[in-house]
């Protein structure tokens, strides 16, 4: 091979490379600014407590505010309301009286919700002239006063957990299945236990061991697929960066908790993907005493699974074509004896 064919193979190389990345940067902005431009709720489930024709009326007014944008369910009574916001099953209650509205807001499920919720029940109480007060039944954590610390927590874990998964596929590519996984389950291990103590020392989470799992759990989540996809090839990885990173950012919804803003297309990926789903089940965990956590988690276990079946499905798979190349290759030659004459 001549240094001119070298030089083609390395710019079609290059060429390649930069392509990609183009590709990458476009999808990657196109999703997070399809999410985030503008962003409107859809379905956020809201509580009141009035009388059947005043729940209707409201629900009609929502509807004139937002389209679509409010779920309306009816509650007996204002204690009943209460627990519905602070248990999670609602993002919001309003509480009607004569003269006055009562809102109650989740400020540690995200500021989108509250601000939606605020802005909608605002416009409706300037319409009928009434005054709109609004209390904070599940306010933050003094030291997670937006709440945003549940999603820089799981942000922060997954490029360790991309990484992992790429090396150990790398790094172990000969050594027994056990050594692989074991380091997988180390490492997520190892990353659970740290980002817990840190969010708990910095954010003031509590529920350590809880919260240690989630993270754990999200980690293997990550790095199981990935050392799969790295397994098939290392430039395979690239999917994983594709779906967790560029798909997985935008339909987790942010900081802001903007999942339920997002357009369909990516709105409909947020309960499957990884990273949404580990925020949710750690803002349940701190804040909402675990409400849907189990199927939160039901989703991590079955990446994680689904991650680890594959990549012992493909090891075995590789082993199994190099004994057959190697025992084809150290067979004998078939020796011929001349016949007697």
């Amino acid at each position: 091979m001549n240094q001119r064919t070298v030089d083609d193979q390395g710019h079609r190389g290059l060429a390649g490379l930069a392509a990609g990345q183009v590709v990458f940067a476009a999808v990657f902005v196109f999703l997070l600014l399809s999410a985030f431009h503008q962003p409107a709720p859809h379905a956020l489930p809201v509580g009141v407590v009035a009388a059947p024709a005043i729940t209707g009326q409201l629900q009609v007014a929502l509807d004139a505010h937002e389209p679509g944008g409010f779920d309306v369910r009816s509650y007996p009574d204002a204690a009943r309301a209460r627990l519905g916001v602070i248990d999670g099953h609602v993002d919001g209650a309003l509480v009607v009286a004569p003269g006055n509205l009562r809102l109650l807001t989740a400020g540690a499920g995200g500021i989108g919700p509250v601000q939606a919720l605020t802005g909608a029940f605002d416009a409706v109480a300037a319409r009928t002239g009434q005054h709109l007060s609004v209390v904070d039944v599940v306010p933050p954590l003094p030291g997670d006063s937006e709440a945003f610390s549940a999603f820089f927590v799981i942000l922060g874990v997954l490029f360790p957990s991309l990484i992992t998964g790429i090396a150990s596929s790398l790094l172990l590519g000969r050594s027994p299945q056990a050594w692989r996984i074991g380091m997988l389950v180390a490492v997520a291990v190892v990353i659970g236990l740290v980002a817990a103590g840190i969010a708990d020392g910095v954010a003031g989470f509590g529920d350590y061991l809880a919260v240690a799992g989630i993270v754990a759990l999200f980690s293997l989540a990550i790095s199981a697929p990935t050392a799969a996809l790295a397994r098939i090839k290392p430039a395979a990885a690239v999917v994983a960066f594709l779906v967790f990173v560029v798909c997985g950012i935008p339909a987790s919804g942010g900081p802001g908790a903007l999942a339920a803003f997002a357009p369909g297309f990516v709105r409909v990926l947020d309960p499957a993907l990884p990273l949404g789903v580990a925020v949710a089940a750690l803002r349940s965990t701190v804040y909402f005493h675990g409400h849907d956590a189990g199927g939160q988690l039901g989703v991590l276990a079955v990446w994680a699974a689904a991650g680890f079946a594959a990549l012992i499905l493909l090891v075995s798979r590789q082993r199994l074509k190099r004994t057959a190349s190697g025992r084809g290759e150290t067979r004998p030659a078939r020796q011929e004896f001349p016949s007697a004459t």
